[in-house]
């Protein structure tokens, strides 16, 4: 894969003279050993002469190859006598004149040029003009066209009545009615077993004349495959709570432990609604604390509880739109009775 060139700045391209150097940082490392040279060939004394000859080669260097912090050290010595010479105390002196600088700028008023008799002319022209007679043409065109717009929604079109048969069914002369003849049937006689077992069913009387009255129980659906279960109501527990209580209405916490108040870890648990319908599944955790972090619909519900080694009652509770308090669910190992 080939190397794309990185984008240089074109405005600021400088040309390479010897390698690397370019023609600036030549002429400033040359301009430094002139200077150099011209120190060490004036008569003074060794003390002055050659430290003058090594600080001004190596400030042509330091000029052409010594940047600080990506500024070249020209930059540098310009700013340092800019910033010493320039005036570091100003004075304020508020004007007079308050500028609004939101003011619409003034227009001047130009001077009305006055021609002799130039008014006269102007009326006489427009008088003369035709735009008076152009403009009252257009108004009879248009009434014209107004008035007989009027005219065809005031005339009145007479009612043509259209002759046609009469719905209605004429009465002809009254006849007698005929008489209709029905064929008559010859009944045939045929053989019927009398060997037919009778069913006979008995009535007992009530006791004391009083009616007998058939009681009607109320059976509540279940799901296909779903067992009827024994239901008491759940025991709300304050030592049940989670560390942090519910605030919202018709939501659900509680906590599942032995009949020795031993935490059950894992215990799975179903919630179902009035019509046999699990509408929630929840997990105890290593607190045995479950909650159920949706609200509930309004209504019963019934809370069954699985764990292995385990046996629950199945408990019923009601939401009535208010906070519910902590349902402590009780389980007995294997073998062991509530």
């Amino acid at each position: 894969m080939e190397s794309h060139p990185i984008p240089q700045q074109i405005s600021s391209y400088q040309f390479r003279l010897v390698g690397d150097m370019t023609l600036k940082q030549f002429f400033q490392i040359a301009g430094g050993a002139v200077v150099a040279i011209i120190i060490y060939s004036l008569p003074l004394m060794g003390i002055i002469k050659w430290p003058l000859v090594v600080f001004f080669a190596l400030l042509g260097v330091a000029l052409a190859f010594l940047p600080l912090e990506e500024r070249p050290l020209e930059r540098w010595i310009i700013a340092f006598f800019k910033s010493v010479y320039s005036p570091t105390l100003f004075s304020w002196k508020k004007t007079e004149k308050e500028f609004n600088y939101y003011q619409d700028e003034a227009t001047v008023p130009s001077e009305k040029i006055f021609f002799a008799g130039g008014e006269a002319k102007l009326q006489e022209y427009l008088k003369n003009s035709s735009s008076g007679t152009f403009t009252g043409n257009l108004e009879k065109i248009e009434s014209s066209f107004l008035s007989g717009l009027t005219n065809i929604f005031t005339s009145i079109i007479p009612a043509v009545k259209v002759g046609g048969p009469s719905l209605q069914p004429q009465l002809q002369g009254a006849q007698p009615p005929t008489p209709l003849t029905v064929p008559g049937q010859v009944p045939v006689k045929m053989s019927v077993a009398t060997n037919i077992p009778k069913l006979i069913v008995e009535e007992t009387a009530s006791k004391e004349g009083v009616s007998q009255v058939i009681s009607t129980t109320q059976v509540s659906p279940t799901s296909p495959g779903q067992e009827a279960v024994a239901q008491r109501q759940a025991q709300f527990s304050i030592d049940a709570a989670p560390p942090s209580p519910p605030t919202t209405p018709n939501t659900l916490t509680g906590q599942v432990i032995d009949q020795k108040k031993h935490i059950v870890e894992g215990a799975i648990m179903e919630i179902r609604d009035s019509m046999g319908r699990p509408v929630r599944a929840l997990k105890s955790n290593k607190l045995g604390h479950f909650m159920v972090v949706t609200p509930l619909m309004s209504g019963k519900y019934e809370i069954i509880t699985e764990k292995d080694g385990f046996n629950f009652e199945s408990l019923g509770f009601e939401a009535t739109g208010t906070i519910i308090p902590p349902i402590a669910i009780y389980g007995n190992k294997t073998g062991g009775t509530i």
